[in-house]
Parts: C-alpha cells; structure tokens; sequence
C-alpha cells in the first residue's frame, strides 16, 4: 500500500523532468484541502460482538472482539447509523481525501451485532495506523455474511445480491441511451430501490422480488422502447426504511426527503454509484447544483446524487 506512494511521487518527479515548471509544487497544500476539517480529521466509534459470530471461512470471531466504523463527515455523525457496517479489520492513513492509497479492510459486522461506544474525532494519520486487525482471511475480508453460532441469538438477513447487480446493470446500461423525462424518473425509482436492497438486514425474499421487476421492466423496455406506463406497484415499492431502528433485520432505505437546490460551500467531485470519481473536474465552491433530497452510502461515506449515476459528497454541501 505505501507502494502506490512511492509511485506517486515518482510519477511527480518525472514530469518535473519532462517539462518546466514556473510554480513549485506544494504537496502540503493537496493534503489541506482534499477533505474534511481541512484534510485533518476523521471519526471513529469502537465496538464490540455481542456474541459469538461465524465468517464464511468458518472462523468464529468470539464475543467481545473489537470492531472499528469510521466516518469523514464534519459534524458528529449520530450514535446508531444501522446503514454503515463495522469492520473486523481496518487500517487507515496516508493521504486525507484520497485514503485508498493505505485504507485496507474488511469483514463487514451488522451495527445490530455490536456494543458500540461513542464516536470520538481522531487526527488523520499521515502514515498507516491499524484501527483493529482481527483476520487477515481473505474469504471473511471480502464478506458481510456473519451469523450468530448460538441460533437462540437473533439473527440478521444476508442477502445474495449478485443477480440483482447484474440485473440492475442490464437495465441501467440499456438506459445510456436518450430517454424521456419519465424513463428517467423510473430509472431513479429503481436505484433507490436498489441501494435500499443491498443494504445489511434486508431479506432474499425482498432482494428477488426486485430482480423480477427489474427483468420485467427491462423486458419493456425492449417491447416499446421506453418505460413510462411500466407497472411497478406490485413489486418492492414497500421496502422498509428502518433507517432510525436499532433492531435486527432493519434495512437501510435512504430518506424520502423532496428534491431541492443546495449550494456547495466547497468544491465537489462527482462520483459515480460504485465510488468512482467520474473526473478531476471540481464542481466549485458556490455554485448550486440540484439535488433529489435523498442521502446515499457508498464506501462508507454519504453522498447526494444530482444526476444519473453522479453523486458529490454530501459534506461538500452547505447546510
């Protein structure tokens, strides 16, 4: 991980080379203002298992290990966020707004499993920093899939939402193409729908019956070449939103605030749904953009969308 740093700079000091610069580069300047608190705060919250919770791989993670949730908002986030896992193992540190170079974790644990603490603000660490390392098993990293080894503990849904992300990629890329303002509306529908589902606690039944209407919505727009008079109010319109409930197998549905126009009070990337910076490009500071009102988690952190597929960090928007 501290390779990719190394490339960086190597990277920098090539082009130094390859063409003359009449400004010196000033690395600390990046580091101030790529994220929040000026690049140099970051929130965590301890916790630990409630009881005894078993991984994919078999391994049984014993109650009372530590697990660790982090957050990049300004403001204190709230005690009970059942949308953002906990992590078996977390290490952060490097550069503040670009943590991928040294962030690396895993094991995602349902808040409904955890003794958590209060949230406390850290500095962010300029160098890695291990949070808690509890596996380093690659099978458990890559999983939220944990359940209780004593059965009398209540237990929370896992979902298998693979054939949901292929079939909401089918639809969403036959829908590149120049579609009506109603088309897109429907198409807004079913991606909050579809993060709503893939959220911990939500139940197979739940996550199937959107895989139906997805394909049937698809097969529609195949037939008549647009999705306006779709039907889709027999389906998973009622996915619950549990957002504020602490209970087991509450599911994760973003709020159903109205759309409105906010202005940004600093500049904004936009990212796509995966977590993917669509540009260098900043949307600036001031400007105002449109947003549907509802908040979306992705990676860990919240976000607003403003377009299809494009969502800027909801921290960037003056409140």
């Amino acid at each position: 991980m501290k390779k990719n740093k190394r490339i960086i700079f190597a990277t920098m000091a090539a082009l130094s080379l390859a063409a003359p610069m009449t400004a010196v580069f000033n690395f600390d300047n990046v580091q101030t203002v790529s994220a929040n608190h000026q690049g140099t705060k970051i929130w965590l919250q301890y916790g630990t298992l409630k009881y005894a919770l078993k991984g994919p791989s078999g391994r049984v993670y014993p109650a009372g290990t530590k697990v660790v949730r982090e957050l990049s908002n300004d403001n204190i986030p709230p005690t009970s966020l059942p949308s953002e896992p906990f992590y078996l193992t977390l290490l952060i540190g490097g550069l503040p707004g670009m943590e991928t170079l040294q962030d690396f974790g895993g094991g995602e644990i349902a808040q409904a499993y955890v003794n958590y603490e209060d949230w406390h603000e850290i500095d962010y660490p300029s160098d890695e920093v291990v949070l808690v390392q509890n596996t380093e098993d690659p099978t458990d990293l890559a999983s939220s899939d944990f359940h209780p080894v004593d059965s009398s503990n209540p237990d929370v849904p896992h979902a298998n939402v693979d054939k949901l992300r292929a079939a909401y990629n089918a639809l969403d890329i036959v829908l590149t193409n120049k579609i009506t303002k109603q088309d897109q509306q429907i198409m807004s529908d079913f991606t909050d729908k579809y993060f709503a589902a893939t959220a911990m606690g939500v139940s197979q039944d739940t996550v199937d019956k959107l895989i139906t209407e997805m394909k049937q919505a698809l097969a529609y727009y195949k037939k008549t070449g647009h999705l306006a008079g779709y039907d889709s109010s027999n389906s998973t319109d009622n996915i619950p939103d549990n957002s504020n409930d602490d209970s087991v197998g509450s599911s994760t549905a973003t709020s159903t605030s109205k759309s409105r126009v906010v202005r940004l009070r600093k500049a904004s990337y936009r990212y796509t749904r995966k977590g993917k910076r669509v540009s260098k490009k900043l949307l600036k500071k001031g400007s105002y953009v449109k947003i549907n009102g509802k908040t979306y988690h992705i990676k860990g952190k919240t976000f607003y969308r403003i377009a299809k597929n494009r969502y800027i960090r909801k921290v960037n928007v003056a409140k």
